[in-house]
């Protein structure tokens, strides 16, 4: 073949090879592991570096979560490429002044499209909490709470580990979570029904659970009684007490 057939050839390979150099490019997955805003030698790493940029928030609450009369915005976003297996969601609280904050949330592997509930406070210090879906259960909403606490956003926890509380049920069981406050003590309390003992009756059991810090919660005490009906299968009379949530303004029936 002569030079002047080859030339053309030679052309056409030339520009086939520096498409595809241009067209790949690397790529990296934000990790939401570990502890948000702390490098790995101690020093606070800029917001680029630091904090993941999910594409849109699912949901968003405006409210003053650190007590400073301003307002606040918490965001969830979907979970993240390569995020642990338990972080099915990331919140993230940006604070008036501009500081950001973020934690996780998940304890199953359903991934809410809404984990937000509602705002209130839930442990009586003053400022707005945010209360969470972590997971859901055959008839039962898997709850639990994000406060402000120690200039960080936390998840309320218990004996070492992320609270998280029940509440809804079927004809034949139900839960319930009640924020309260008595004798200058906030609680939450945390109650079961069934009636598989016995269809006259229902076996119902109540945790009162009291705040150690902000965002620790301590069992405080546990009572069992027996609710008694007169027809078989019916529910006892005060349903929401035993199947809702009511913390604050939040009040959902089970």
């Amino acid at each position: 073949m002569s030079v002047r057939h080859l030339l053309p050839i030679a052309a056409t390979l030339l520009l086939a090879s520096c498409a595809a150099a241009a067209t790949t490019t690397s790529t990296s997955t934000p990790s939401i592991g570990g502890t948000p805003g702390r490098a790995a030698g101690g020093t606070a790493p800029s917001l680029s570096t630091s904090i993941p940029t999910p594409t849109a928030a699912v949901v968003s609450a405006q409210a003053d979560f650190d007590c400073d009369g301003k307002v606040d915005r918490l965001q969830f976003f979907a979970r993240l490429p390569g995020a642990p297996r338990d972080a099915i969601i990331l919140a993230r609280l940006t604070l008036a002044t501009t500081a950001v904050h973020e934690t996780t949330l998940g304890s199953n592997d359903v991934a809410e499209p809404n984990p937000l509930i509602g705002i209130a406070d839930v442990n009586g210090d003053g400022c707005d909490d945010a209360i969470v879906t972590v997971g859901r259960g055959a008839s039962t909403t898997w709850t639990s709470f994000l406060v402000y606490d120690d200039n960080d956003l936390r998840r309320v926890e218990e004996d070492g580990k992320p609270a998280m509380f029940l509440f809804g049920g079927s004809v034949r069981h139900g839960n319930a979570i009640e924020c309260r406050t008595r004798k200058d003590a906030t609680e939450i309390v945390a109650r079961a029904v069934s009636d598989y003992t016995s269809d006259f009756q229902w076996d119902a059991v109540e945790d009162v659970h009291h705040w150690s810090t902000r965002s620790r919660l301590v069992l405080w005490s546990t009572s069992r009684s027996v609710i008694e009906v007169g027809v078989r299968y019916a529910m006892p009379a005060d349903q929401e007490h035993y199947w809702g949530l009511s913390c604050g303004s939040v009040k959902l029936a089970g």
